[in-house]
């Protein structure tokens, strides 16, 4: 079915998941979006915020604002870490169901099961190792942000 030689796109697994695991890819797919949207926006506003010479009180709450939406991204991305154990660990067991009447040995039928079940992980866990650095890049730019205005509000 797989040759574990080779990385198997996930498109070719497609047919393999359950409607569980779809769902979760295509909720994958918009958390997607919305992060890369948020960061492209986040970027913008930093960068604009960093050439303002504006300090005081009033100079902190887009700053605030800023971490805030990060703080949100940050648990979206948590959230979806867990709800992939979840929706992984349902669809893990689905590999144990065999067909009575098959020629193949129970073991090999199983371990051909798993097949899809570790293309999906690996690709799940590269797009939330991507999202999880995109949101560190984001929550770093704003911290640096922070700083600058904070030295330049001391001065």
């Amino acid at each position: 079915m797989f040759d574990p030689s080779i990385p198997a796109p996930i498109w070719l697994v497609w047919p393999h998941l359950s409607y569980l695991e779809r769902i979760f890819l295509l909720l994958l797919i918009l958390l997607s979006i919305y992060v890369l949207f948020v960061s492209a926006t986040t970027v913008w506003a930093v960068g604009k915020l960093g050439r303002r010479n504006g300090v005081g009180a009033d100079a902190n709450e887009p700053v605030a604002v800023l971490r805030r939406r990060s703080a949100r991204v940050d648990k979206l991305i948590t959230t979806a870490l867990y709800l992939f154990g979840v929706v992984l660990f349902w669809g893990l067991q689905r590999a144990y169901f065999t067909i009575d009447n098959s020629k193949a040995t129970g073991e090999s039928i199983i371990l051909m099961n798993f097949g899809p079940r570790f293309v999906f992980a690996g690709d799940v866990f590269f797009v939330l190792l991507v999202l999880h650095a995109v949101g560190w890049l984001i929550s770093h730019r704003i911290d640096r942000l922070a700083l600058h205005m904070t030295q330049r509000h001391a001065q």
